[in-house]
């Protein structure tokens, strides 16, 4: 048999679900990461197939090629799931839902507030969207933090971390969490007492939140239950993405002066600009895979990003620059805030 390839960005908890459901079937597999535009699964793929990661391209069916996580999972199962199932055929559709709703919300709740808390106190982690070098061991250096700089105005644009309060995303992940907190309530699996892909889905989508503290701490339980299900069936049982360990190893020191006197002149320097930018952030977003229909195909959030030209590149990143030094501490100061109140209710 051939190995499948995965093609994929290292610390995407979507991409864990294909990872861990590959090595749950025991498959071959070789894995190729992010590189931007010239990825090559995007080069390769017909138009057809979306241009996200993850994407899984499989040469024992004709160079098969299909993307998005359920989907991938569903594919994996029917072809390849011959003696273990993580779809029963008697909850198949019901699990399928499952998953489409968790990718459609708590997967996507999990990446902005993730992303946020990241840019926020460690942007360099970020640079490897520039170097695509995922598996770094540190990122400490100033070329790191400026190239995370950069990193962080691409995933401003894409990913929509300036409106986590406008579209009350924490509430929102909030809800999320007290329904599957009271749906686990004296299970020991999701689905029909067995390890399904709902608890793949679960676990794997839930991860990035370990950076909320507050979050961490008020679900703890369903932390643990992911932590326990991944110590049962995950073949890799020490998983944990590179943008974690990167994250443990930040600096614990407060930031050198010079590094605030930078953000103090470009804060002044950039100031001025939110008189021209400020109805371009009140602009609804444009959505490059949105979904009409979860139950049928999960919604997914990145935004379109125009920057064809030498000018529309240059607005793009004046325009998130400004972003990351004024509307992220915001949204950050409002999700701790919300945070604090949300162990007061604990």
């Amino acid at each position: 048999m051939q190995p499948i390839v995965l093609y994929q960005i290292p610390f995407s908890h979507y991409c864990d679900k294909i990872r861990w459901a590959l090595d749950f079937y025991s498959l071959p597999y070789e894995t190729s990461n992010y590189t931007g535009r010239q990825t090559p699964g995007y080069q390769k793929a017909p138009r057809e197939v979306k241009k996200l990661t993850p994407l899984i391209e499989d040469p024992n069916n004709n160079s098969f090629f299909i993307s998005d996580s359920t989907p991938i999972l569903l594919y994996l199962d029917e072809r390849y799931g011959t003696k273990t199932k993580l779809f029963p055929a008697n909850t198949k559709d019901e699990i399928t839902r499952y998953c489409l709703k968790l990718d459609s919300e708590l997967g996507l709740y999990s990446r902005r507030l993730g992303y946020l808390h990241i840019i926020s106190e460690h942007p360099g982690i970020l640079s490897v969207f520039l170097d695509h070098q995922f598996d770094k061991q540190s990122c400490n250096d100033w070329k790191s933090y400026f190239r995370g700089l950069a990193g962080s105005c691409i995933i401003i644009g894409r990913v929509g971390i300036d409106r986590i309060k406008e579209e009350n995303i924490f509430e929102k992940t909030i809800c999320v969490l007290d329904e599957i907190q009271n749906d686990l309530q004296g299970k020991q699996y999701l689905f029909s007492n067995q390890f399904t892909a709902a608890d793949l889905t679960l676990t794997s989508l839930i991860y990035p939140l370990r950076f909320v503290e507050a979050i961490y701490e008020k679900y703890r339980m369903i932390f643990d239950y992911g932590d326990r299900i991944r110590a049962l069936h995950d073949p890799n049982k020490n998983y944990k993405p590179n943008a974690q360990r990167l994250y443990e190893n930040r600096p614990k020191r407060t930031p050198p002066m010079i590094r605030n006197i930078f953000w103090f002149i470009f804060s002044i320097l950039l100031y001025p600009l939110q008189f021209v930018f400020t109805d371009d952030i009140k602009k609804k977003p444009v959505l490059q895979f949105p979904s009409d229909n979860i139950e049928k195909k999960a919604n997914n959030d990145l935004r379109v990003i125009k920057w064809g030209s030498m000018t529309q590149t240059l607005k793009f990143f004046i325009k998130s620059f400004w972003t990351l030094c004024f509307i992220i501490p915001k949204q950050m100061e409002y999700v701790q805030t919300e945070g604090k109140k949300l162990l007061r209710d604990k």
